[in-house]
């Protein structure tokens, strides 16, 4: 071969090389950046709460993030939530997911943390905040499908109680406008408009009152049992938290009224799931709140390592919007199904983990 050649030819070979190397550049994955720990703060440690930290768990695990969990000692107290926001040390963290307790009082600590760390909030919004992205239900959605398991429970119409922990909260008040729009429009309102006669027919439904506990069972109880005596035509009463068909149920029995209310609930609770089975709980509406979990640490961590195109435009309020059902005795087993095998591969994993 003659010099010539041999020159051609190196000159083609590194050519080709310089090629190759430039695709691999311009191809290849981006090295994420380094992550300081995320914090997930809840609003207690009862049930819904370990479903969340559950998720959080998985993804904590799946993406390779360190999370920290942070919760107020009493179930759903907003000062001790606020404190906990207060006291964290933003410049060892990336970012921090909430939900809060109390979100117009709680939106200007918001708006100061989001100087410093990407926040977002889960499962109840503030929507008045600086805040990311808020991820969970349409609470409303959610409050509208209570009002149609009430319809599908009493369908002569009649009385109705509600009790919730606290009609402050953004999910709260929420899923009270849903409820009330929904017992006030009948699902079939487009046909009844159609002849005065097929209207009149429609039943109709009485919100006698709206009860509030803050997360006292006891008081709950005691506000169930006021209301029932005041009450001898109720029809159906609405728990609108996790534990509170489970304490009507019992309020019922005693008073010799569960032939004749009416419950409906709302999340996941054992005495709830076992009401419905019994055939003393009508329907519960579930969320999801082993996806809250999962998602907010999953959003966190990837804007955070440099996936900007996941960050919403500044302004719009953006929402990951998770899914409510309706578990009824239909369905009770197969979603109980699911929930065991989420809540034992959690536990699983903390057992091997902890074993070495």
């Amino acid at each position: 071969m003659t010099a010539g050649r041999s020159g051609l030819l190196l000159a083609g070979l590194i050519a080709v090389a310089i090629v190759f190397g430039y695709r691999a550049n311009v191809y290849q994955q981006p090295t994420p950046k380094p992550m300081k720990s995320i914090v997930l703060v809840t609003g207690g440690s009862g049930p819904f709460w370990q479903l969340v930290e559950q998720g959080a768990k998985k993804a904590s695990k799946d993406l390779d993030v360190d999370v920290i969990f942070k919760a107020p000692e009493d179930e759903e107290n907003a000062g001790e939530q606020t404190d906990i926001l207060s006291q964290l040390n933003l410049d060892e963290v990336d970012g921090v997911a909430i939900s809060p307790l109390d979100p117009e009082s709680q939106s200007p600590l918001i708006n100061r943390m989001c100087e410093h760390a990407l926040v977002i909030t889960y499962d109840s919004d503030a929507p008045l905040s600086a805040r990311d992205t808020y991820v969970g239900a349409s609470n409303l959605a959610a409050g509208k499908l209570v009002a149609q398991l009430v319809r599908e429970a009493a369908p002569s119409g009649g009385e109705v109680a509600c009790v919730a922990v606290n009609f402050t909260k953004d999910n709260m008040k929420e899923r009270r406008e849903g409820f009330e729009s929904g017992l006030a429009k009948s699902p079939n309102d487009a046909a009844s408009k159609e002849s005065e006669e097929s209207e009149e027919k429609q039943p109709t439904y009485e919100i006698v009152e709206f009860l509030t506990d803050d997360s006292d069972n006891d008081r709950c109880r005691e506000l169930a049992a006021k209301l029932l005596d005041e009450h001898p035509k109720l029809v159906c009463f609405v728990g609108m938290n996790a534990q509170h068909a489970g304490i009507l149920l019992d309020v019922l029995k005693e008073k010799n009224r569960l032939d004749q209310v009416k419950v409906v609930g709302f999340d996941e609770a054992s005495d709830t799931l076992d009401g419905i089975r019994g055939g003393e709980v009508y329907a519960t509406v579930v969320q999801d709140p082993f996806r809250y979990g999962y998602e907010s640490i999953r959003r966190i961590a990837t804007i955070c390592r440099g996936e900007e195109g996941l960050r919403p435009l500044s302004g719009t309020h953006s929402t990951y919007n998770i899914g409510v059902q309706a578990v009824r005795k239909d369905n009770v087993d197969a979603f109980q199904k699911q929930l065991d095998e989420r809540l034992k591969n959690g536990k699983d994993k903390e057992a091997k983990e902890a074993g070495g």
